[in-house]
């Protein structure tokens, strides 16, 4: 693996970090709005984000994959 290929592989790690945060951080809320008992639409806009996030996670995966087969041995 050359410097760029690593370079790339990095950058495409820490786009899929970015939005495991977020999903983590958009959970912690969504149960601390639960204890809270507040409304419907602070939950949902909370699990909206959770799933944006995760369809951002497998659109990074999959530039991952397209990296990793496209190699020529």
């Amino acid at each position: 693996m050359n410097n760029d290929e690593a370079a790339k592989i990095q950058k495409l790690i820490h786009n899929v970090r970015n939005p495991l945060n977020s999903i983590s951080l958009h959970a912690e809320l969504g149960n601390m709005l639960l204890e809270g008992q507040t409304s419907n639409d602070a939950l949902q806009n909370a699990f909206t984000v959770i799933l944006q996030q995760c369809r951002e996670c497998d659109r990074v995966l999959g530039d991952i994959r397209k990296l990793t087969t496209s190699e020529t041995p």
